[in-house]
Formats: structure tokens, C-alpha cells, sequence
């Protein structure tokens, strides 16, 4: 079928079936900010998040690559999310493909599909959304015809369970990078699939897994000529790209319905079970300055009434200080509301949260992560007790009566006095006057890449047991849990290698899509697709031993696997290690090994 009767049919089945579909919103498109372009004669890109479209509007990642992309004047790039049961099953009784918003474009007919990876149990989506876009689910079944299938994100560093659904993978951040892959692609209209992907094999940071081969737990080069091992790309200077201005203003409320502004990307805390906290290294934070006046024009170009500063730990950002006077002074003008997901766990977080507050103080959110200081030390929490109390007794001096927590369960050298000390501690806290206090348990996940991949996943039946222990609690607090089941597959899908993927297609055959609501994940589904497939998921749980071959080992984040066994036996010995922006260079690699270094407030540090 010729692209505009696809375009006239897409327009017609819209017309259809919208008046009977939940949040017709989600297929629409043309919101305000929305990039519309002229397509012919440029290389056409489809940005797609594997979840609904008000999840995915909330991506900042898609978000900047969306800007960037079509700042060229040879792109256009639209975007496309996973549509909901009931748009799915029309779309497939019609037969009607997955399609853009901006143009409603079949994604088969795009050039280039980039795919945003963030969380393990999306997996099955994106097989549903190849699927939805009749493109072969494997790299190697695609013709020449099909567009270049590329997947991007934090799950980039430990793909091979979902590598074989991939042309390309973009290792690390995206600003420069993706600049090369349009460039490239752009060049290569026409060309051979092939060709492409040799050329794509040549920017920094780009993995080709269909040109590697695997041996035991290993990834190996089919070819001479393309790296062994792949290093992600890092974004030097935050500050040379400058933030997403225009902020496409979605059609219905999305999860974080509000205008966004990353202040800062990476943490060197140095928690142990922390992926992101490794994954985005080094430190890099905007100029105060520029900060103050991009949100401005952001708040112009949108509307907003509130906006929030985005990192992995805003608190931790050294100029923040200064920013939050700057920023309010601003705000308070136009009637605008500042907010920052997650507070410092000491007076200082707590002062700032009341600045930003003034007299609506809503609620505070602190994450001890542990009941115990000895546990906390594990973890490389590096705050005590004695820390957790002294903000506790500063937020009610300060007028907060709401408080969230959030603990893992399953921890490394975790025993049963840890667990009773949750319990213990959310009573104290209780009995300190809160109004409302919540508590929020997730069963730790070791991580590809942290000090903890060499760790143990605890099954579910052990986390149950713990949960039975922890829901003491709950008669000072209420307490939620996050479903062990889900966890553990979760953890599967990390630490797996190629031969997972077969356990994706086959659960996504049986109807798991969605894996992420608790609704719709299905454990009984999972553990029936590992048995068909021949694999038993419980030799994923690990321990594994300091010099076991991993199937993430070619795909170099900046993070040296020295460090991550140094850092392991400091845990088990209960040793702590300080942050590298206040205190001596911890020797994690990232900067020697890829030349580049903590900036703070803008400045090299």
C-alpha cells in the first residue's frame, strides 16, 4: 500500500473509533509545541516509548533527542507510544499499523526507529510494538526495506536479553551521538541495510549486536573491524546543549504534568545498589545562570504552572543554594510553583523543601534505604541514624506533618534484625507527630555494572517471608510492597544474556504485554515461557563469583570492574566510601579512562 492511502487510512480509523477508545488523546497528536515539518527528502525518525503516551510524554530522555533531532533541517522526527488494550485490538481487527503523531506515518515506513529502553519489564512491549509496525522481530530477518531499529537508555549497558530485536544500540548519552546516526543515515538513503550498520559500527558508542557473535557467557566480534568492546558516550558540558525549550504540551495529563528542567546528570554518592548512580557518571551541572533563564523561556513557551528541577538527586546539586532564591524570585511573579522530586536526607534538604514550600508544606520524601546504620554502611548509604532523626525533628520545627519513606528489602548480608529495625524506625518517626506517614518496600535487584551484580537476587519466597516480617509496620505507617514476582523477573532480564530473548518472544506469544502494571504482569506466564524455552531462571540469582564472565563485560560504561570488586568487599566488610566531588578520587575509571570530569555549577571541578 502506497504512503497516502496508509495516511488516509490511518485519518479514517481514527475518525472511527476514537468516540469508543479510553483517552482519545493518546492518538491525536498536533499538540502545542509539536514539530511539523514538510517530509519529503528528509530522513524521516520515529521516537517511540515503549508504555502509554502519558508515561512516555513524561520521558525527558525522548524529550531531548525529539529537540535535537529536529533542529537539523534534514530530519524530522515524530513519536509514537504503545497504545492501550482496547486501541490495540482495533488497530489489529482493521489492520491498521502503528503510527506517528505528528503525521500518522506508518513506523514501517520510517528511516530510522529509535526505541527508549528505561525499564527490564518493557521488553514485551517492545516486541508488541515491532509487532504492531509489521517489522520482523529480529535484526536478522529485516530487508533492506525496514527502517534501522535503534535502542537507546539506561538499560543500554546491559541489553543482550532484547539485543537480538536491535539493528543498533546507542551506549550512553544521546546529545552528540544521535547528531552522527542522523548524519550517517541521512548520507545512506537508499543504501543497503548492511552498509548502514557497518557505517553505524563507526560512531563512538554505538553497538552493532547482530556483528558479534556469543560463546559461554561472553560477547565476541564476528569482525576485525569493529571494536570488542563498546564505550558509551558521555556529554561532556551539559551546558553546550541547552535543554529542551518548547516542551510539547501533552493532550491529556501525563505522570509528571509539569515543565522540567535538568539541572544536573550524574551522582557519585556511590551507592552499591545504584545503577543509575554509576550508569551517568561523572557529575555534570548546569550554570545557575543559564538555569534561571532557560526556565523562564520554558515557562513562556508552555504555560505551566509549576516546574520542576531534574537530576538523580537535585539536592545534591552545589548551587542550589543559590539557584532556589533566583528561581523563586522569578517564580513567584508569574504565579509558578517550584518542585524537587527527592530531599536530602539532613536539616540542610529540609530547609530548602521549606523555601520552595512556603506556608503549603504537602509532604517530604527521604529514603534510608535500611534499618541499621551497619546495613546503611553496606550500601555506602553514608548517612546514620543520628543524620535521619536530626531531619526528621527539622521538618516538624518546620511545619511538615507528611512524610514518605522508602526502604529495600533483600539487601546484601541483610538478617533479620535489619528488617525488625524498619519496623522500629518508622514507629519512632511515627511517635515524633506526623500527621501521615507512608512507607514504600522494594525488593533490591542487583544491577549490571554496581558493586552489587556480584550479589545475590533473593527468590520470592524469601521476599515474602520478609515482607510477613516488615508488615509490622503497618500499625504505625501505611506500608507498601512491591511485588517480589515482578522483581525477579526483573532481575532475570538484567543479568541474562541472548539466550533470554527467547523467553521475551515466547512470553509475549502467550499474552504478556504491559509487564510493568501489576494488572496485567503475569508470573505463572513467565515461569511457563522459561520452561518451554529449556532455561531455569533460578541460575540468574547468583551469587556470583569476583571474576565470573558477565554478558554485559564488552559493553564499558566508564565504571572499571577493579573498582566494582574493591567496592563489593568494602560492603561486605562495612567499610564506607566518600563522594568524589568533596572528597579524594575514588578510582572508579570513568574520568581517566574517558577524559572527562565532575563539573559543578558549570565549571570543571
Amino acid at each position: 500500500m502506497c504512503y497516502y492511502c496508509c495516511l488516509m487510512n490511518v485519518n479514517l480509523f481514527l475518525a472511527r473509533v476514537l468516540p469508543f477508545v479510553q483517552k482519545p488523546g493518546r492518538y491525536i497528536g498536533g499538540e502545542f509545541n509539536a514539530v511539523m515539518k514538510d517530509g519529503r527528502d528528509l530522513l524521516r525518525v520515529a521516537l517511540i516509548f515503549p508504555d502509554l503516551y502519558e508515561i512516555g510524554m513524561s520521558n525527558y530522555g525522548l524529550e531531548i533527542i525529539y529537540h535535537i533531532l529536529n533542529s537539523l533541517d534534514f530530519v524530522w522526527a515524530e513519536r509514537a507510544y504503545m497504545p492501550w488494550l482496547d486501541m490495540m485490538e482495533r488497530m489489529k481487527r482493521n489492520g491498521i499499523p502503528l503510527f506517528t503523531l505528528e503525521s500518522k506515518t506508518p513506523i514501517k515506513n520510517m528511516d530510522l526507529v529509535g526505541i527508549s529502553l528505561e525499564y527490564e519489564l518493557s521488553y514485551t512491549n517492545v516486541l508488541e510494538i515491532l509487532k504492531l509496525s509489521d517489522i520482523p522481530l529480529k535484526s536478522g530477518e529485516r530487508s533492506d526495506n525496514h527502517p534501522i531499529v535503534l535502542g537507546g537508555g539506561p538499560l543500554s549497558g546491559y541489553i543482550e536479553p532484547i539485543a537480538p530485536a536491535f539493528d543498533a544500540v546507542l551506549l550512553g548519552d544521546g546529545e552528540s551521538a544521535i547528531l552522527e546516526i542522523a548524519r550517517v543515515l541521512y548520507g545512506l538513503r537508499g543504501a543497503k541495510r548492511e552498509e548502514k550498520l557497518k557505517e553505524l559500527s563507526k560512531v563512538d558508542g554505538v553497538y552493532i549486536p547482530s556483528f558479534y557473535t556469543v560463546k559461554g557467557k561472553k560477547v565476541f566480534p564476528k569482525y576485525e573491524s569493529v571494536p570488542r568492546v563498546i564505550r558509551k558516550r558521555i556529554t561532556k558540558d551539559l551546558d553546550e546543549f541547552p535543554p529542551p525549550l518548547r516542551k510539547i504540551v501533552p493532550l491529556t495529563e501525563s505522570v509528571h504534568d509539569r515543565a522540567v528542567l535538568e539541572i544536573m546528570r550524574g551522582c557519585t554518592r556511590g551507592c552499591r545498589f545504584c545503577h543509575a548512580g554509576m550508569h551517568y557518571r561523572p557529575v555534570r551541572e548546569r550554570d545557575p545562570d543559564k538555569v534561571v533563564e532557560w526556565a523562564e523561556r520554558l515557562l513562556d513557551n508552555t504555560g505551566y504552572e509549576e516546574l520542576s528541577l531534574l537530576s538523580l538527586s537535585t539536592m545534591d546539586y552545589s548551587g542550589i543554594e543559590e539557584l532556589v532564591p533566583k528561581l523563586m524570585e522569578k517564580l513567584k511573579k508569574r504565579t509558578v510553583a517550584l518542585s524537587i522530586p527527592s530531599t536530602r536526607v539532613d536539616s540542610f534538604g529540609v530547609q530548602i523543601a521549606s523555601q520552595i514550600a512556603g506556608i503549603r508544606k504537602t509532604g517530604l520524601t527521604f529514603a534510608p534505604e535500611a534499618g541499621t546504620d551497619r546495613l546503611r554502611d553496606v550500601i555506602n548509604k553514608n548517612i546514620t541514624e543520628e543524620d535521619i532523626f536530626t531531619t526528621v525533628e527539622a521538618a516538624l520545627k518546620s511545619g511538615w506533618r507528611r512524610v514518605k519513606l522508602y526502604f529495600m528489602m533483600g539487601l546484601p548480608t541483610e538478617t533479620e534484625e535489619d528488617l525488625l529495625a524498619i519496623v522500629d524506625l518508622i514507629k519512632r518517626i511515627k511517635f515524633k507527630g506526623f500527621k501521615e506517614l507512608r512507607a514504600s518496600v522494594s525488593v533490591f535487584v542487583p544491577k549490571p555494572h554496581t558493586p552489587f551484580q556480584f550479589s545475590r537476587l533473593v527468590s520470592p519466597e524469601e521476599a515474602f517471608e520478609r515482607q510477613r516480617i516488615l508488615k509490622r509496620a503497618r500499625k504505625f505507617a501505611k506500608v507498601d510492597f512491591h511485588d517480589p514476582k515482578m522483581s525477579f523477573i526483573e532481575g532475570i532480564l538484567s543479568r541474562g544474556g541472548r539466550e533470554i530473548f527467547d523467553v521475551i518472544v515466547k512470553a509475549n506469544e502467550m499474552g504478556q504485554i504491559f509487564d510493568e502494571w501489576k494488572e496485567m504482569f503475569s508470573y505463572e506466564r513467565w515461569m511457563r515461557a522459561f520452561e518451554e524455552v529449556g532455561i531455569d531462571p533460578s541460575a540468574y540469582s547468583g551469587p556470583f563469583d569476583i571474576d565470573e564472565d558477565f554478558p554485559w563485560d564488552h559493553l564499558y560504561i566508564g565504571i572499571d570492574r577493579e573498582f566494582l570488586i574493591k567496592e563489593y568487599e568494602r560492603a561486605i566488610k562495612g567499610d564506607k566510601t566518600g563522594d568524589c566531588r568533596w572528597s579524594r578520587c575514588s578510582l572508579c575509571g570513568v574520568c581517566m579512562k574517558m577524559k572527562v570530569f565532575n563539573i559543578l555549577k558549570g565549571v570543571r571541578a
